[in-house]
């Protein structure tokens, strides 16, 4: 199944991407286990955690997480997912994850 990690929107997003907006735990997992890009990048560099982080997805930041996404990775701005958590005011429990 490496296809999947091939299909991307016009803007770069991947079906991961839109997993970790939507908090969609179980599509992120079965997208994983199939070969999707943990790190892949959408036309802003924005990867699917920092997705996660700027819509306070805890449960899925957490799947990405143990499954090797780039806690630092960073976006065009230079800004990480834990910027993005800081950005938008969301939870603790979602910094918590992404600061260890």
């Amino acid at each position: 199944m490496e296809q999947i990690s091939m299909l991307k929107t016009k803007n770069g997003c991947t079906p991961l991407h839109y997993a970790a907006n939507n908090n969609s735990k179980e599509t992120a997992e079965i997208l994983i286990s199939n070969g999707a890009d943990i790190n892949a990048k959408d036309k802003d560099e924005a990867t699917p955690l920092h997705w996660v982080a700027n819509n306070n997805s805890k449960e899925t930041a957490e799947i990405l997480i143990s499954n090797g996404a780039d806690i630092n990775a960073k976006d065009k701005d230079e800004a990480t997912p834990l910027h993005w958590v800081a950005q938008h005011n969301n939870s603790k429990e979602t910094a918590d994850i992404l600061y260890f």
